[in-house]
């Protein structure tokens, strides 16, 4: 241990060397405060024995300034006085002083007052050293954590739902990361898939659950499959991978611009709503929460409801309605409706309405009044401008050009396969990988769709289309053919699609056979069968048949009638088919 002995006596700094050094101290001298400074910069002493009284700069002038340049690390000076004064005492330690000695010194006291001060010293030091560590690790952890999240909002990216002014999106996560999750993806047919969820408890742990609900959903999206089969594979994959005690609140919305409706499964999600021009519908949850119930008693059963241009979703996780405020009150729901009802106001000349978004995240603000965030926060308001989206999926579309090739392939599905697989999304995405979004077009996917019904419905079921002549007779169809399907043992449905490439784009063979008794094509006249007026109101049967005449080029049946061929064409730079 090094210690620096400051006295302008020289017989005291002998005396007190001679001491020191005999308990084996390494020692170092100065004759005046400044002297003092200059050699605790150069000798980095471990401890200081400080006089009062000397020329150039006292030891009190000269403590400060060791003090000052001694930073985090713990110097400790004992001052050495003849002085019994209470001020002078008091003003030793107002100045940074430990501790002082009084003249003539006791070697004993001496060495112990040393003693004490270094062990305080080594204690100061080692949790010094320890803080520094921390606050690196921490730093460290903090880039980590900066890293993983720029990861996670790369893969949770909420997609076309932050691209334009259609659709509206606040997230306020509590922490680093959100434990809500908002996905959006255009389907391959047209239309818009919105997932808006809330995962159980905050931060990293609610994070991770939303990486395998990401990879679900764009991939089903993308694959054709409806939002029945992707919430129900989304509760599969959670049910399997979540603790027990973490699970997803969570609603589901598919909005089909072909038929101007949306389609919901809501599990959980307190706030969802869908505003008309005079009306305000509840999207209600009838479901728990996914990642709780095992296959045998989820239900992916969903709700329908029409919707007009420019009607407007709301969606938002509970974080709004309990937002608190100091006196401990929650927004809740009624203030939540009443911000809501913006929305029924007319405007006016003289003063333009809120914009429904601003105005429910002004209000909740207004009433927290800077409160500290208790949960993440999350709000969506998405209007439903059927031109706006189906534009999403033309731009999607126009991202990346394929060239026309000859190809074909073939799959044949048994009666066991049957009950279990949909061949159109799987179709679909073999189609998009060959020949990109182009050829998925909404027509083909409807003929896909349409021609498998046929085959399955008519061919290896044999139902009667004559049944869905009325609303109740509809029902009983659907009813009659999931009894069927369930009681199906025998049977198949082959299905060949070869590409011819013309200019621009290609012929689409597609050929439908079934092992069904088939038909009698006779009955089915002309082929150039035109849709009825759209204002009309089309029949629950027939349609399907009408759709495929009008969207291909041609169609033509075996003798026996259990085996169709349709020739659609597609085009690369037209998005007339």
């Amino acid at each position: 241990m090094k210690i620096l002995i400051v006295d302008d006596d020289a017989t005291n700094r002998l005396v007190l060397g001679a001491y020191l050094k005999k308990d084996g101290f390494n020692i170092v001298s100065a004759n005046n405060g400044q002297t003092a400074v200059d050699l605790f910069q150069s000798e980095a002493p471990d401890l200081i024995l400080m006089d009062i009284m000397m020329p150039v700069m006292d030891g009190y002038e000269s403590t400060i300034k060791i003090k000052s340049l001694s930073g985090e690390r713990f110097i400790p000076i004992i001052f050495l006085t003849a002085m019994t004064d209470e001020n002078a005492l008091t003003r030793c330690v107002e100045v940074g002083g430990d501790d002082f000695l009084t003249k003539p010194y006791n070697r004993t006291i001496l060495k112990a007052k040393i003693d004490a001060l270094e062990r305080v010293s080594e204690l100061y030091n080692t949790n010094q050293q320890q803080k520094q560590e921390i606050i690196a690790r921490r730093e460290i952890e903090i880039q980590e954590q900066e890293v993983a999240r720029r990861v996670f909002d790369s893969i949770l990216s909420p997609g076309c739902l932050s691209s334009s002014d259609n659709i509206q999106l606040h997230l306020s996560p509590m922490s680093l990361f959100n434990g809500d999750v908002v996905l959006a993806a255009v389907k391959p047919m047209g239309g818009l898939n919105i997932l808006f969820g809330d995962f159980t408890g905050h931060g990293l742990a609610a994070s991770l659950g939303a990486l395998p609900v990401s990879n679900v959903f764009y991939t089903m999206t993308a694959k054709g499959y409806s939002i029945a089969d992707i919430v129900s594979e989304v509760n599969r994959k959670l049910k399997s991978q979540l603790p027990v005690g973490m699970f997803l609140a969570a609603c589901l919305v598919e909005i089909d611009t072909s038929n101007n409706v949306i389609k919901y499964w809501n599990g959980a999600i307190p706030a969802a709503y869908l505003m008309q021009e005079n009306s305000r519908i509840e999207l209600k949850s009838k479901n728990l929460p996914l990642g709780i119930l095992g296959d045998n008693s989820f239900s992916n059963q969903l709700d329908l409801i029409e919707i007009h241009n420019n009607d407007k979703i709301v969606l938002s996780t509970d974080g709004i309605l309990e937002a608190e405020n100091k006196q401990g009150a929650m927004f809740g729901v009624e203030r939540f409706l009443e911000c809501l009802n913006v929305e029924f106001i007319k405007n006016d000349q003289e003063k333009e309405k809120p914009d429904l978004f601003d105005h429910i995240l002004e209000n909740m603000n207004i009433f927290v009044d800077g409160f500290e965030q208790t949960d993440d926060v999350t709000l969506a308001v998405i209007n439903c401008d059927i031109d706006y989206i189906n534009q999403l999926s033309s731009d999607r579309e126009n991202s990346k050009k394929f060239i026309p090739s000859h190809w074909d392939f073939e799959m044949c599905f048994y009666y066991d396969a049957i009950k279990s697989v949909d061949p159109v999304p799987l179709i679909n995405q073999i189609l998009r990988e060959i020949q990109g979004h182009r050829i998925q077009q909404d027509k083909l996917s409807t003929i896909l769709s349409e021609l498998f019904c046929n085959s399955l419905d008519h061919g290896l079921l044999r139902l009667d289309s004559k049944t869905k002549s009325t609303p109740e007779g509809f029902m009983q169809f659907y009813a009659d053919k999931e009894l069927r399907l369930k009681e199906l043992d025998e049977g198949f449905i082959r299905i060949s699609i070869k590409n011819t490439p013309i200019k621009n784009g290609g012929d689409l063979s597609i050929i439908f056979e079934d092992s069904g008794p088939g038909f009698d094509t006779s009955k089915l006249g002309k082929t150039n069968i035109q849709l009825p007026d759209t204002d009309k109101p089309v029949a629950f049967s027939g349609r399907g048949i009408l759709l495929i005449n009008n969207y291909c080029q041609s169609i033509s049946y075996n003798e026996k009638g259990n085996r169709v061929e349709c020739v659609y064409h597609w085009s690369n730079s037209d998005h007339a088919d």
